[in-house]
């Protein structure tokens, strides 16, 4: 599908679109046919093979990890699959106990049925209006499952709302009660500077797409991969931890992506809180109610999760994509669904404020042109006069 120059892709929360970087790699890869399986013993194959372990340095670098710690994979809903496949192995004759963030991942949340099935008991923890993760009630759901095996799984910024959670503190109370802690960085890292080893959280996982590597690549943070047990079996791939031959152009890209994200953090993303500001001040003195949902916690710059009351989302949707401008009602996960935002629900919202939600997610760069070009789609959409707001967000 061709996109209009103008256009507005205001999902990258769902999927970015490739960096400039990672695109001009893949042509002098591909353009030099630079191909062979890095798991032969011939020169090509052990060179390409040296290539990927310097990948594998430069993440862990950026991220302040041991090398040996990240096990490279398709995506982080392989990971999540890998984390819950090893837990409940491990101790599925100890009563394990998964303690969940009530908004969790649907992929998280799947695993969670998926094992809850063969025995593995699981409670929600609850959050407050905002998103935070209450740590009072961890606490005590802690201390009444000591003595068994604890996973508590938290994303450390939420897939809709951008909300950063504490992951540190959330670390150190969970490991004081003898508890694993594993985070799901998919929407954290290539958004946010992450520390991976001072978070001290056991796993975490990660999806290339979502900061403008490939698709169908990622990692998988294991903080002791002693134990750890493979969920593809096959050729030792990954230190034994991974079957299958390594994608190498999509691990490639990860450290290419990764690289330039991070070279921008400071200016960037100062630059874009500023405009995302602007933006939702315009926006709620344009169409009067609009509910910022997490707007008094620390979010990632350039998502906004909205709920407009009384507005028909779906249909403005449709309004906007008629503009090239392309907003979610939601995760990618549930966008095609007309259920309530289950997010919003279990935030304590009413259902018509839960029945109405917009995610707004852009690249950093010409946000401004960006937050421009959606209030004018929306105001247009609406038959609403900007009144000086497109020029504000210009000014931020």
């Amino acid at each position: 599908m061709e996109v209009a120059m103008n256009a507005v892709y205001a999902d990258i929360c769902g999927s970015a679109p490739v960096t400039q970087g990672v695109s001009d790699m893949l042509q002098a890869l591909f353009s030099a046919r630079q191909c062979a399986n890095p798991n032969a013993n011939h020169a090509l194959g052990i060179q390409l093979l040296e290539r990927l372990e310097r990948a594998r340095g430069s993440i862990a670098a950026l991220l302040n990890v041991d090398a040996q710690c990240l096990v490279f994979n398709s995506g982080s809903s392989e990971g999540c699959a890998q984390v819950f496949h090893d837990f409940f192995e491990r101790y599925r004759h100890e009563r394990p106990v998964v303690l969940h963030s009530s908004i969790e991942h649907a992929c998280t949340l799947q695993n969670i049925r998926r094992y809850g099935l063969e025995g593995l008991q699981a409670c929600p923890v609850t959050h407050d209006s905002d998103g935070l993760l209450n740590l009072d009630q961890l606490e005590q759901l802690l201390v009444a499952h000591a003595g068994r095996p604890l996973l508590v799984c938290v994303m450390a910024v939420h897939n809709e709302t951008g909300v950063i959670q504490p992951i540190e503190a959330i670390a150190r109370l969970v490991h004081t009660h003898g508890g694993l802690l594993y985070s799901d960085m998919t929407q954290a890292i290539g958004k946010i500077p992450v520390d991976l080893h001072g978070s001290a959280v056991d796993y975490a996982i990660a999806s290339g797409h979502k900061f403008g590597a490939l698709p169908g690549a990622g990692f998988l943070y294991v903080r002791n991969r002693h134990g750890l047990t493979p969920m593809i079996a096959g050729g030792g791939q990954e230190g034994g931890l991974r079957g299958g031959t390594q994608n190498y152009p999509g691990i490639l890209s990860l450290e290419t992506a990764l690289t330039e994200k991070h070279a921008g953090f400071v200016t960037d993303n100062l630059e874009a809180e500023r405009c995302r500001a602007s933006f939702e001040s315009a926006l709620q003195a344009m169409l009067g109610k609009v509910i910022v949902v997490g707007a008094g916690a620390p979010r990632v710059p350039c998502v906004s999760f909205l709920a407009l009351p009384g507005i028909n989302t779906k249909k403005l949707q449709v309004a906007l994509n008629a503009q090239a401008i392309y907003v979610t009602g939601g995760s990618a996960c549930s966008d095609r669904k007309a259920n309530l935002s289950n997010t919003v629900s279990q935030l304590g919202f009413a259902d018509d404020v839960a029945g109405s939600t917009l995610r707004i997610s852009i690249e950093e760069k010409r946000c401004a042109f960006a937050y421009q070009r959606i209030l004018a789609g929306i105001a247009h959409a609406l038959r609403l006069p900007l009144a000086g707001q497109v020029e504000r967000v210009a000014m931020a």
